[in-house]
């Protein structure tokens, strides 16, 4: 692959739908846009990605999903509306093709309408329904970005209350991370509606890019000498703004000039919901079944004309063939079109910094962002386009002129914008300042909501404390929160201006609006519990929307001063209570902002060091005390160190384990290590030691973490920091494997939370143990960076040396570390190597680290003689020496829940390449910060490592924005600000049940 990439392409899709649920038990038209759009354009998108990453062929798209489409996605009545709509097709498809038989025209295509729904059904029967899983999983390969977007898809700037412009914001975060576990980096404005009002919320978000109108971008107030055509922008807030791309844009969205006015492309509007039956007969008894319950006409999916002309009886029958053959010259017109643009953009801006020292200019990005539903629903082709467009950037890469598809996350990640500039209200659409949402025909909407808006944020300070309010009246604050949410959707107006079905709409804002004031009425008049119920209720089942969201979201900045409002939650919004119980009742009362006194057990910590757990624990526990935080930890003895000591402000505490006799089985070590720590941690309490949570890593600390809960009765965080079935592959064969796992569940169900390192790791606990979503967070390792210091084992620091400068000819260190299991893949190593050393005889592997297949890959090592060393376990310093030295490191795991070594080569400059699986897979993104191939495959793994050794500069590139990516997303300091988030939402959880508690209440007074 060349490295001399100019440019990047960077297509966004916006996946959007109206909230539409009805509970109707007939289908509705309304609820036909959702249906429509999940087979006209999700399935098909979703079948698309799979091709190309099965047949491997690289690209990077960022899809943006709304919290109301998540929403129906997940619901479970849509669902079986859903498939029976699915199968309805393929009925009707097999029906056409009957109804067709020998019609040389319409006969073939019928068949390919009942063959293309068929294989849709499947693929959807094959999902279980759950799309959201599957983008979970395309997002985990690197290909696919997903982002978020405005709660309701409301027009920002029309926004009256900053309270309100951060609620929309921070319900989108919330649900986001619900659903995928980790927050969102970037966001879809609705409209490309953006305010300077965002910034702060933005920021605090963090929200780090996203997407304006092209006029927003040339209107921006910045240093007019600065070159940024082609570069996004940074805002004050520190925010990347792109601005959309209106050439791009025109080639798609242009209705003169535009691809899908071709022709040869499938006529939309001709379809049989219209066409059969106009004069009733058997043909409308034909289709009836197939329209909406009440009668009325609507599309079926089942188009026979090509858009030919305007005239409707000069349509010409659909020819597939033709239609692709289209779509294949549309994509290299695009292609040929962006790589032109590119070649201009680069030369202009070579001609603006001519010069010898002129350093070398950012590669620039179009940023071409379309509906998602235009592909597929409006456009039928479109996705056939799509991809020959994805595969056409793929296959070019080595011409004069490289071109890549990004994301916008990786774009921003790699090319972070240095051109500050402050972005003025702006919009796409119609004039491009919110012209389409303030017209005549909706303009009497604004006032409402403003107005709404109002007694919202009133409201919300009114009853500034949720522990005074029933659980009804809380519902019942948060209903009326929901129902001003769905009011605000820029739909509704949108549908207003474009007069489509204008009394729908009208009907959902009056509706929203009216539930929405009823609900704070019947509050404000103190009505029975049983009628504000029966409201509430019903409100709650008609939407089951914003499962978390709390009506505190609305409260004024100034009013949330004192008030706890993490974005990590554990359950809904519950805010920090001034109050936490000792296991001797003592009444404590730490503020939000009061420091910690934290617990951890940990059966490793250095120097007793097994795997990446030490290491995680330990820079953790070092970065909490360096913010303030009083932390102990209790772990086990360690030759040559104190039963107790302080160091860089951690409590160590290092229990003596009584020795093992040899004939003692693992689980009975492990629980006599649990008894020592037991005793360590009740010593500690007896000796005045007040801790208010205590964080367990992983199962081998289960019993004692129990005992704390039950007995100390502290919050219980634990962290799974890998599982029994990911590191044996899925497979629990050995009673010891199976018992392993029954007390990874014991704890998993114990813990009031759990934190994982990845979105695979989350994943993986799901699939495992029935722990909803809302009880795990994602907060990923950091990385310290190496500090100088002398080898503690001079003899191994010699033998590494000799094997990394051996004489007589130059080496080309390759380098891996690690734990020598058999889930760390080296066994794929070494047999990539006989394909490397074909190429590079010079190069050497060093393979460091210990463990039980050692021996067994020191035999398949045998054959590459010299060319393959085993130094053993490393130290810090020996790691450094190593890292230094490699020009390249290898971490082929075929299960990693995180991958921590990863990102110490990333923070030692060091480039990389890694199995595209678990946390790796989230760490590293493909020819941005490293390269990945899928796991077990010795022959992508030795094509990886010859090219980045062929390709010093291009490795080099890779290392340096490794680096970037380290600083910006792996640095300790944000981790530990998260950890404690997690941990105040845990103990305000417990205060809060705890003063709910009449018993406890009694003890208290």
């Amino acid at each position: 692959m060349s490295t001399n990439v100019q440019g990047h392409v960077a297509l966004l899709l916006h996946a959007h739908i109206p909230y539409v649920r009805h509970q109707a038990s007939e289908i509705t038209l309304e609820e036909r846009w959702f249906f429509e759009a999940v087979v006209d354009t999700y399935l098909p998108l979703i079948d698309m990605m799979e091709r190309l990453i099965e047949e491997r062929v690289p690209f990077r798209l960022t899809l943006s999903l709304s919290p109301p489409l998540l929403a129906m996605l997940e619901d479970s009545r849509l669902h079986l509306r859903l498939r029976k709509h699915l199968s309805s097709l393929c009925e009707l498809g097999q029906r056409e093709v009957i109804r067709l038989w020998g019609d040389e025209d319409f006969g073939p295509l019928a068949k390919l309408y009942a063959d293309h729904y068929h294989r849709l059904k499947l693929l959807y029967d094959r999902l279980h329904g759950d799309l959201i899983a599957k983008f979970r999983s395309l997002s985990s390969t690197g290909c696919l970005e997903v982002i978020t977007c405005a709660a309701t898809h409301a027009f920002l700037p029309l926004v009256k209350h900053d309270a309100t412009l951060r609620a929309q914001l921070e319900a989108a975060v919330q649900e986001f991370r619900r659903h995928f576990g980790v927050a969102p980096a970037g966001i879809w404005l609705p409209e490309c509606g953006y305010s300077p009002a965002l910034e702060p919320h933005l920021q605090a978000l963090g929200l780090r890019y996203f997407v304006v109108e092209t006029h927003a971008h040339t209107l921006a107030r910045r240093d007019e000498t600065a070159n940024i055509e082609g570069l996004p922008l940074r805002t004050p807030g520190g925010a990347c703004a792109f601005a959309r791309d209106p050439e791009a844009g025109a080639n798609v969205w242009s209705a003169e000039a535009g691809y899908p006015g071709d022709p040869a492309y499938r006529e939309y509007y001709r379809d049989i919901g219209h066409d059969l039956g106009r004069d009733g007969g058997a043909e409308w008894a034909y289709l009836k079944p197939y329209v909406l319950p009440d009668g009325a006409r609507v599309n079926t999916g089942f188009k026979y004309y090509s858009v030919t002309g305007a005239a409707a009886d000069a349509k010409v029958p659909y020819n597939p063939a033709r239609a692709a053959q289209k779509a294949q010259q549309d994509a290299e017109h695009f292609i040929a079109s962006r790589v032109a643009q590119v070649r201009r953009l680069a030369e202009r801006r070579s001609a603006l910094g001519a010069g010898a020292d002129a350093a070398p200019a950012e590669p620039s990005v179009i940023v071409c962002p379309y509906d998602a539903e235009l592909f597929g629903h409006w456009w039928y082709e479109g996705h056939q386009w799509l991809e020959a467009v994805l595969r056409g950037f793929a296959a070019r890469s080595d011409e004069s002129v490289v071109v890549q598809t990004t994301t916008l996350g990786g774009y921003a990640a790699a090319h972070a914008p240095t051109t500050v500039a402050e972005l003025p209200v702006s919009s796409w659409g119609r004039g491009g300042y919110a012209e389409v949402w303030l017209q005549p025909r909706s303009q009497w909407v604004t006032p409402l909501l403003h107005a709404a808006e109002d007694r919202m944020v009133l409201a919300a300070q009114k009853h500034h404390d949720p522990a005074a309010l029933s659980s009804l009246q809380l519902r019942a604050l948060n209903q009326a929160a929901r129902e001003l949410m769905l009011a605000q959707s820029s739909d509704w107006t949108f549908i207003l201006d474009a007069d489509t079905v204008p009394s729908y709409a009208k009907k959902r804002i009056e509706t929203h609006l009216s539930q929405f004031h009823h609900l704070l009425n019947n509050l404000d008049k103190a009505v029975s519990d049983k009628e504000l119920s029966t409201l509430v209720h019903a409100l709650e089942r008609k939407s089951p929307f914003l499962p978390e969201l709390h009506y505190l979201i609305f409260q004024s900045s100034s009013a949330k001063q004192n008030i706890q409002h993490s974005l990590v939650r554990v359950d809904a919004f519950i805010p920090l209570k001034e109050v936490a119980v000792t296991s001797h009742t003592e009444v404590v009362q730490p503020s939000p902002s009061s420091k910690l006194r934290i617990l951890m057990l940990a059966w490793e910590y250095p120097p007793h060091v097994i795997g990446g757990l030490a290491r995680a624990v330990c820079d953790l526990s070092r970065q909490l005390a360096s913010d303030g935080h009083t932390v102990h930890v209790i772990t086990c003895e360690a030759s040559g160190c104190l039963p107790y000591e302080v160091s860089e402000g951690v409590h160590l505490h290092r229990a003596e384990v009584l020795p093992a006799a040899d004939s003692l089985h693992f689980l009975d070590r492990v629980f006599q290590m649990n008894m020592a720590f037991t005793d360590l941690m009740l010593g500690l309490t007896r000796q005045g030691f007040v801790f208010d949570v205590v964080h367990a890593h992983d199962w081998l600390v289960y019993y004692t973490a129990h005992i704390a809960k039950q007995q100390l009765h502290l919050p219980l965080l634990a962290t799974i920091h890998a599982t029994e079935t990911g590191r044996n592959l899925g497979k629990l064969e050995s009673p010891l494997q199976k018992r392993i796992h029954t007390l990874e569940g014991k704890l998993t169900e114990a813990a009031d939370h759990l934190i994982v390192c990845s979105l695979s790791m989350q994943q993986e606990i799901k699939s495992l143990f029935p722990i909803p979503t809302h009880k795990i967070s994602a907060i990923p390792n950091g990385v310290a960076f190496f500090r100088t210091s002398e080898p503690s084992r001079p003899t191994l620091h010699v033998q590494l040396t000799n094997a990394i400068t051996a004489t007589g000819k130059p080496q080309r260190i390759l380098a891996f570390l690690g734990r020598l299991v058999y889930e760390k893949g080296v066994h794929t190593l070494l047999a990539a190597m006989p394909l490397v050393l074909a190429k590079f005889p010079e190069a050497k592997l060093i393979i460091a680290g210990t463990g039980p297949e050692h021996d067994a890959l020191a035999v398949l090592a045998a054959s590459l003689g010299d060319r393959v060393s085993f130094p053993g376990f490393l130290d810090e310093a020996d790691k450094s020496l190593l890292l230094d030295t490699a020009e390249v490191c290898i971490f082929p795991s075929l299960y990693e829940p995180f991958g921590l070594v990863a990102l110490e080569a990333m923070a030692s400059g060091t480039p990389l390449i890694v199995s595209s699986v678990g946390g790796l897979s989230e760490i590293v993104s493909h020819g941005v910060n490293g390269c990945t191939c899928p796991p077990g495959d010795s022959k992508a793994l030795a094509a990886q490592i010859i090219q980045l050794l062929d390709q010093p500069q291009y490795a080099a590139k890779l290392a340096s924005t490794a680096l970037r990516t380290v600083h910006s997303h792996y640095d300790w300091g944000k981790i530990g600000s998260l950890t404690i988030q997690v941990y105040e939402a845990v103990i305000s959880k417990q205060a809060a049940s705890i003063s709910h508690s009449p018993h406890q209440k009694e003890i208290i007074k």
